[in-house]
């Protein structure tokens, strides 16, 4: 009997002393991963890819018509970050790119072309308004061409190419933020820069400019403010519609003049794959070119979200 109660108490002594052992290497083990799993949490991925395809044929069509293609890719990606001390780190990338061809053209011609980015760091003041800086880069991807004719032949001429012209603006102001659905940037303080090979400005004639950039010179700097945005709603079940847009006024030079950007897109969600795509974008802006820019497209798509 004794040796019973003997064998007992060790065998007790021996379960304290290992459960001693392994209880802070469970709860070191535990607290590491609580903190990896928060310092995730504080960052969200979200986007989506498009792929939109037009196509059309005709043949020995009596009202006539031309057959033509076009291939559509868009990305919209954004990497948001908060924490728990009321800073917002918000960055968005757009990157959209196509080409279409018509029968008896020489050349492929692009449809869309522009990659975007914006960062946008801010530190909460309250639940929706912050203070912010942020920043904005725009510029192409491929070259662009003018197309002519000469001696009955398709010809063309190279005048843009990646960061040719390359636009970037900074500022600081206030970032108003309900979700991801709606938010809003003023920047009474704003740079804005146009970037230029000196390829496309050593040879210009005299009093001419290149995006707003004189001979021989490679960039413009201008000091203003800009007002920009971002609003998605749902038009009824299936069909959103997301509007972007970005105003900037140059307090140095031309204050009149103000530059403008809005960008519609419609989707028409067919299924979880399948959509259509109504994309309206006009800009003016009197450094690019003294005249109103449309760009519209329409299409079935391939939509995945990311």
């Amino acid at each position: 009997m004794r040796r019973f109660f003997y064998l007992l108490t060790v065998f007790v002594s021996i379960n304290n002393i290992n459960a001693q052992q392994s209880q802070p290497t469970d709860s070191i083990s535990n607290d590491s991963l609580n903190i990896l799993t928060e310092k995730i949490n504080k960052f969200k991925f979200f986007g989506l890819t498009q792929f939109t395809f037009n196509q059309a044929y005709f043949e020995n069509w009596v009202s006539g018509g031309e057959n033509s293609m076009t291939g559509l890719l868009s990305i919209d990606y954004n990497i948001n970050y908060i924490d728990d001390k009321g800073w917002v780190w918000d960055n968005n990338l757009t990157l959209s790119i196509g080409t279409t061809y018509l029968s008896g053209n020489e050349f492929f011609k692009k449809a869309d072309d522009r990659i975007e980015i914006n960062s946008v760091l801010s530190k909460k003041v309250n639940t929706y308004w912050n203070y912010c800086a942020y920043f904005n880069f725009k510029t192409q991807l491929l070259s662009g061409y003018r197309y002519f004719k000469k001696d009955g032949q398709d010809q063309k001429e190279k005048f843009s190419r990646i960061l040719s012209p390359a636009i970037i603006q900074l500022g600081l102001g206030w970032y108003y933020k309900e979700s991801d659905l709606a938010w809003f940037n003023i920047a009474p303080i704003a740079a804005r820069g146009i970037f230029v090979s000196k390829n496309y400005t050593q040879n210009l004639s005299p009093g001419k400019k290149y995006f707003g950039v004189e001979r021989g010179a490679n960039s413009i700097v201008s000091i203003g403010a800009s007002f920009s945005g971002l609003i998605k709603s749902n038009l009824m079940q299936n069909i959103t519609m997301e509007n972007k847009f970005n105003v900037y006024v140059n307090y140095i030079n031309k204050v009149e003049n103000i530059d403008f950007e809005w960008n519609v897109n419609i989707r028409l969600k067919v299924n979880n794959k399948i959509s259509s795509n109504l994309i309206v974008h006009l800009q003016y802006d009197d450094d690019l070119v003294k005249r109103l820019q449309i760009r519209e497209l329409f299409g079935l798509g391939l939509s995945i979200d990311i």
